[in-house]
């Protein structure tokens, strides 16, 4: 019995390393010479209102315990395609020297199948255990998250990620690992202050 649960423990641990954040691509615009932003506006593109509200407040927070000065755009900007004027003055009001900006780029569905064969020896036994046994079959979904800085003077893009996580329903919980993903190689890169 004991082996039979051995497939489904790697199984759980295997999703649960995976559910955490992973920077699967980067850019940094190699022209751009700062200096690192001490002050940064939070956007967060989502057809949620609640989602995004959650996502700006949650990595604001990391930011701002990180040292860093950062503002929720959903506090003057209507959600949808028609803040871009607002989202101008909002950066020019708060005094930000940085606009960081994520949105989901996609979302694919896994299937992770591990096979649960017999554990006893001998070939007729496995083959009468063979039938008897059904695979462990996991389906979730990887999501896929691009996030880019915005240099607010010049309004030009200066650094670039994506990044992976196993899709969650909590929210808090998915910014919080993304923040605390970024921010550290943000300051690394001289992005952030």
């Amino acid at each position: 019995m004991k082996l039979l649960r051995l497939p489904l423990i790697v199984m759980a641990l295997v999703l649960g390393a995976c559910s955490t954040v992973s920077i699967t691509n980067q850019w940094r615009d190699p022209s751009w010479a700062g200096p690192p932003a001490s002050s940064v506006v939070v956007v967060g593109i989502s057809r949620s209102d609640v989602m995004r509200r959650i996502f700006e407040d949650t990595f604001a927070q990391q930011l701002q315990a990180a040292g860093v000065q950062a503002s929720a755009s959903y506090t003057q900007i209507p959600p949808g395609s028609g803040g871009s004027v607002r989202l101008h003055d909002l950066v020019k009001g708060s005094g930000a020297q940085a606009v960081l900006v994520t949105r989901v780029q996609r979302v694919e569905q896994k299937i992770n199948v591990t096979p649960s064969g017999p554990y006893y020896g001998g070939f007729y036994g496995w083959y009468g255990g063979a039938w008897a046994s059904t695979p462990d079959i996991q389906q979730y979904e990887v999501i896929t998250l691009e996030t880019s800085v915005w240099d607010a003077r010049s309004e030009k893009l200066i650094w670039s990620v994506t990044t992976e996580n196993v899709a969650t329903n909590d929210i808090p919980k998915t910014s919080t690992q993304l923040a605390q993903t970024l921010i550290p190689k943000l300051k690394a890169d001289g992005i952030l202050r």
